[in-house]
């Protein structure tokens, strides 16, 4: 097991520096705090960290792992655990990882080292073999919105398959053939799992996609203003979209609105999670319903129970996808 002599030799800094870094008791030179903190992640020395921990653990504190703030998604997933949270009159701290792995495991680190014995943890973007390792050693680590096989009683997710096929399949039923699927630009499980549920619904209605019906942007507004710019100058005449959000759906609208297209009567679209937002969109946005404030309601009561060492009720953590139909898509006769 490495050592705080071991973690010091290798980011080249004196073993009272290590310290500081760990106990974040004085002010170190952010270059500095990140060697350390890289050698520490380099080292596994979180087992260290973790046994430091414990002498500040009161058995009162719940952290969330998030991935993004700015998104609506986001503030469903940490209104739930904060529902959780107030219940329990546990304490909250939140880390938000921007979908980037060296940050999810920094943000991991901080609030174990800080005494959360309970997470949440949203990790978009770290190995699975990384998530292993923070799980043998933080029993309380719920992960949410993604499936992890080896500890599968500890995740909370959502079946993108089947709510994307749902999705689908609705386009399908209103006569459209000509759908392109507007998807997220990282290598992310949900954008796997969406995809896939598109192309089977398609396979199943004998509809064959071609290449560039498949359109990658940033997973934001923006980037759904560039997916909408990209599928105008697409040579295929398509009818309808599916999005892997709402706010990419948003996006794009604002800019098909711009470009003085009919919607949904020249492009029907179908976004995805139902924040709040998409009933006020004009027109009226038909999109999946994410259920992740029940899901992360559940991944925190998860977590508390694990951190106090009790047994979890028998219970399926895989929810389901809701279509909810408002006025974005036209029936084509």
């Amino acid at each position: 097991m490495a050592t705080m002599k071991d973690v010091a030799h290798q980011a080249g800094v004196s073993v009272a520096t290590v310290s500081r870094v760990i106990n974040n008791t004085t002010y170190v030179e952010p270059g500095t705090r990140e060697r350390v903190e890289k050698a520490m992640r380099a080292l596994n020395y979180r087992r260290n960290l973790t046994a430091l921990a414990l002498t500040k653990r009161c058995g009162n504190m719940l952290g969330l792992l998030t991935g993004n703030w700015a998104d609506p998604f986001f503030s469903l997933l940490a209104r739930g655990v904060e529902k959780v949270a107030r219940q329990n009159e546990t304490k909250l701290m939140v880390c938000n990882g921007r979908h980037q792995a060296e940050l999810e495991k920094a943000a991991l680190d901080f609030l174990i080292n800080q005494g959360c014995e309970a997470i949440v943890a949203y990790v978009s973007r770290m190995s699975e073999a990384d998530i292993l390792r923070y799980a043998a050693h933080t029993p309380g680590l719920v992960i949410i919105n993604r499936y992890v096989p080896a500890i599968a009683n500890r995740c909370v997710w959502l079946d993108n398959i089947s709510a994307s096929q749902i999705a689908t399949n609705y386009l399908i039923e209103n006569g459209h053939r000509k759908i392109a699927y507007i998807t997220a630009d990282l290598p992310i499980d949900d954008r796997k799992l969406r995809l896939e549920g598109y192309y089977n619904a398609m396979a199943h209605a004998g509809i064959t996609i071609d290449n560039d019906w498949i359109i990658s942007a940033p997973f934001n507004e923006k980037g759904g203003e560039q997916a909408a710019e990209k599928l105008l100058n697409r040579r295929t005449n398509f009818t309808a979209a599916l999005t892997f959000n709402d706010v990419m759906a948003a996006g794009m609208m604002r800019f098909l609105h711009r470009r003085k297209i009919n919607l949904p009567e020249q492009l029907s679209i179908v976004g995805f999670d139902n924040i709040v937002t998409a009933q006020y969109l004009y027109p009226p946005l038909t999109t999946i319903h994410n259920p992740i404030e029940k899901m992360a309601q559940r991944a925190a009561n998860m977590a508390l129970h694990l951190s106090a060492k009790k047994e979890l009720p028998p219970q399926m953590n895989m929810f389901s996808g809701e279509l909810i139909i408002r006025e974005s898509v036209s029936l084509i006769e």
